[in-house]
C-alpha cells in the first residue's frame, strides 16, 4: 500500500484535490462572493493540466489525439459556462488514468517478481572454507553452496549432493526436478531437500534467469506494430468526433448538444486498452515460461497458419536410443546385448552409447575382449573367447557375404520405422541386431494435436535421412516431413512458404536453425537449446516442452481477439452517443459518464488476460 502511494502520489493528490473542489462547486457557497464558479474554473484548468499539455504538445506535433479532443470538449464546457460538468469530466478523466495506470503496475509487476527471485548473497566454499558472498562477487568456477530451501544464486552444474528443484518460477514446470550430479541447475530456482553443491558456469546477467530478465525488460518497452494502428485508429476516431460535433451543430444548432457529441466520441479505450493488452500478453505468456522478445511477435503469432518444426532436440530427444533388439539363430537377447556392448565399450561413436545405455539399463556388464578391429564407414571386427563377430551396419554383411535372409523381416520392420540398424554376426550368419533411434520426446504428440487445433499447417524439416524424418512425420500425423536438408536448405524453404502467402512459425534449438528462425515470421527457440538459437529467436520456451508453443499461440489469438474486440467497442459507443447528441437526448454530463465508462470497461477488458484461464 505505501508503495502504490508513493507510485502514485501526484495522481492522488490531483483527484483528491478535484474532488473536493467538484464539492465545493455543487454546495454553491462561492455565490456570496462572486457569481462566477471560480472554484470549478481552477480546479478543471489545474487538474486537467496535464492533459492540456500533452494536447498542446499534440498540435505542435500536428498530431489528433485523445487528449487533444477530450482538452477542447473541456474548454468548450467552461465557455458555455457549464463549469461543474467540466470539472466532472476532468475528475472522470483523471481517475481512469489512475485506473489505467495501475493496471499496467499490474504489467510491470511480472519483471518485478521475477527479480525478487535473484538471492543477493551465497554461500561458496574457497579453500576448503564455507563463506558468504554477494552474487555480483561470484566467479564462474566457484563452487555454490545451496541449503534446503534456498534460492539457487547461479546457473551451474551439480557436483555433489541430491535433491529435488522447483523449476516453476522459471521454466513452468508444475512438478520439482530431481537433481543429481551431473544435472544442470538454474539461478532463481528453488533447492527443496538435500544440500546441493554447484559449480556456477552462468551468473547474473549471463544467467539465463538474467537473460530472461533483460528480454522481458525489452520487450515491455518496446512498441508492436499494432500499438501504432492503434494511434492511427484513435486519431480517426477523434475525426469521427469532430465530424459528429459538427453535424449536430448543423442539424441542432444546439453548442450543448454539439459539444456533447464532442465529449462522448473519444478514443480513450483504443489509446488505453491496446498496449495494456500488448503488456499483459507478454506478461501471460512469461508465467507460463514463454519469453516474448517484443508485442510485435504476439501479433504476428495471432495471424500465423503454418508451424515449422525441426526434428532434433525438438521433436526427439536429441540423443540416439536402442529401441529394438533382435535375436536369431539361436543366440539370446542377454548375449546378443552383451557381446555387443563388449565389442562397443571403448567406443566413442553416438551409437555405441546407445548401445552401452541399454545394456547399463538391463544390468549387463561389458566383457573382455582379445581383438578388435575399426572398419570405417562400416563397423568393426572383434574376436570374443575365440571367435570373431563382425558388429556394423548391412553393408559390412553384404561385403563379407554373409546371408542375412533370416533377419531380412525384421531389417525390412526397421527400415520402415526409419531406425539406423547395427547388426551381430559372424563369417557365417546374422545372430542379433539392435536398431536406434532418436525417440520422440513424450508430449511431442499432444504438442502437434494442440497446435492442430488451431487450424495451423504443421511442416517437418530436418537434416535428418529422408526416411527417418518421414517415418517421425508419419507417426505425428504431421501435414509434411522433409529430411536431408541443410541449414540453407531450410531457410530457402521457408522464403518460399512466406513468398506464397504463409505467415510462419519456426521452432528449433541448434545452430543449425538460427538462419530459419531469424527468416521466420515468428522464431520459437527451445529451452535447451544453443545461444545461438536463443539470440535468433523472438520468443524463447524456457523448457523443451513443446506444448508451450500451442500455449504461445492461444494467448497471442486472445490477446490481438482483445484489441479487436476494444476497437469496434469503442466505435460502436461513440456512434450511439454522437446519434443520442445529434437527436437532442444527451446532456454534456452525461456524454461524460458514457465516454470514462466505455473507457474503464475497454482497460478492464485488456486486464483480462493477466488472469489464467
Amino acid at each position: 500500500m505505501k508503495h502504490f502511494y508513493l507510485h502514485h502520489k501526484a495522481d492522488l493528490i490531483r483527484i483528491g484535490a478535484t474532488a473536493v473542489a467538484l464539492l465545493i462547486s455543487l454546495s454553491g457557497v462561492w455565490k456570496s462572493v462572486t457569481s462566477l464558479d471560480v472554484v470549478a474554473i481552477a480546479a478543471t484548468l489545474i487538474g486537467g493540466f496535464p492533459m492540456f499539455k500533452e494536447a498542446f504538445e499534440a498540435m505542435r506535433d500536428r498530431r489528433m489525439t485523445m487528449e487533444l479532443s477530450m482538452s477542447i470538449a473541456v474548454l468548450a464546457t467552461l465557455a458555455i459556462g457549464q463549469y461543474t460538468t467540466g470539472l466532472v469530466i476532468t475528475l472522470f478523466v483523471l481517475v481512469a488514468e489512475l485506473l489505467e495506470h495501475l493496471t499496467v503496475d499490474q504489467g510491470r509487476s511480472v519483471l518485478k517478481k521475477l527479480a525478487e527471485l535473484m538471492p543477493q548473497s551465497a554461500v561458496i566454499r574457497r579453500e576448503g572454507q564455507e563463506i558468504q558472498v554477494m552474487v555480483r562477487q561470484l566467479r564462474p568456477g566457484d563452487s555454490v553452496i545451496v541449503k534446503p530451501g534456498g534460492r539457487i544464486p547461479v546457473d551451474g552444474i551439480v557436483r555433489k549432493g541430491n535433491s529435488v528443484v522447483d523449476q516453476s518460477a522459471i521454466t513452468g514446470e508444475s512438478i520439482p526436478i530431481e537433481k543429481l550430479p551431473g544435472a544442470e541447475v538454474l539461478a532463481g530456482t528453488v533447492n527443496q531437500a538435500g544440500v546441493l553443491e554447484v559449480e556456477a558456469t552462468g551468473i547474473g546477467k549471463d544467467s539465463t534467469f538474467g537473460r530472461i530478465i533483460d528480454v522481458i525488460e525489452a520487450a515491455q518497452q518496446s512498441r508492436s506494430p499494432i500499438e501504432k494502428t492503434a494511434d492511427k485508429l484513435a486519431a480517426r476516431l477523434v475525426y469521427f468526433a469532430f465530424a459528429g460535433a459538427l453535424a449536430t451543430f448543423l442539424v441542432t444548432h444546439n453548442m450543448i448538444a454539439t459539444i456533447s457529441a464532442l465529449i462522448v466520441a473519444g478514443a480513450c479505450g483504443v489509446a488505453a486498452g491496446t498496449p495494456l493488452a500488448i503488456l499483459a500478453g507478454i506478461g501471460r505468456t512469461a508465467r507460463d515460461g514463454i519469453i516474448v522478445k517484443g508485442g510485435i511477435y504476439l501479433e504476428q503469432l495471432a495471424q500465423a497458419d503454418t508451424v515449422v518444426l525441426d526434428k532434433t532436440g525438438t521433436l526427439t530427444l536429441g540423443r540416439p536410443t536402442v529401441t529394438d533388439i533382435a535375436c536369431f539363430n539361436g543366440l539370446s537377447r542377454e548375449a546378443v546385448l552383451q557381446l555387443l556392448a563388449t565389442a562397443e565399450q571403448h567406443a566413442e561413436h553416438p551409437l555405441a552409447s546407445a548401445i552401452l545405455q541399454q545394456a547399463k539399463k538391463e544390468a549387463i556388464v561389458p566383457g573382455s575382449y582379445e581383438t578388435l578391429d575399426y572398419l570405417p564407414g562400416r563397423g568393426l571386427k572383434c574376436r570374443i573367447d575365440h571367435e570373431d563377430y563382425l558388429i556394423g551396419n548391412l553393408s559390412l554383411l553384404e561385403e563379407k557375404g554373409i546371408d542375412y535372409s533370416t533377419a531380412q523381416p525384421w531389417i525390412d520392420a526397421q527400415k520402415e520405422k526409419g531406425n539406423t540398424i547395427i547388426v551381430l554376426g559372424t563369417g557365417r550368419q546374422p545372430l542379433g541386431g539392435v536398431g536406434i533411434a532418436d525417440v520422440i520426446r513424450r508430449e511431442a504428440r499432444e504438442a502437434v494435436s494442440d497446435i492442430r487445433d488451431h487450424h495451423m499447417n504443421i511442416i517437418l524439416l530436418s537434416g535428418d535421412h529422408t526416411p527417418v524424418v518421414q517415418a517421425i512425420g508419419k507417426a505425428l500425423l504431421v501435414d509434411e516431413a522433409r529430411g536431408d536438408l541443410l541449414p540453407a536448405d531450410k531457410l530457402e524453404y521457408i522464403r518460399k512458404l512466406k513468398s506464397n502467402g504463409s505467415k510462419v512459425v519456426m521452432v528449433g534449438d541448434g545452430i543449425n536453425d538460427a538462419p530459419a528462425l531469424i527468416e521466420a515470421n515468428v522464431g520459437m527457440a527451445m529451452g535447451a537449446g544453443t545461444d545461438v538459437a536463443f539470440e535468433s529467436a523472438d520468443m524463447i520456451l524456457t523448457t523443451n516442452d513443446l506444448r508451450k508453443v500451442g500455449t504461445a499461440i492461444a494467448v497471442s489469438r486472445r490477446c490481438m481477439g482483445v484489441i479487436r474486440f476494444n476497437f469496434w467497442g469503442t466505435i460502436a459507443v461513440d456512434s450511439v452517443g454522437i446519434l443520442l447528441a445529434l437527436l437532442g437526448y444527451l446532456t454534456p454530463m452525461a456524454a461524460a459518464l458514457i465516454h470514462v465508462s466505455s473507457e474503464m470497461f475497454f482497460i478492464l477488458n485488456s486486464a483480462r488476460l493477466f488472469r489464467k484461464n
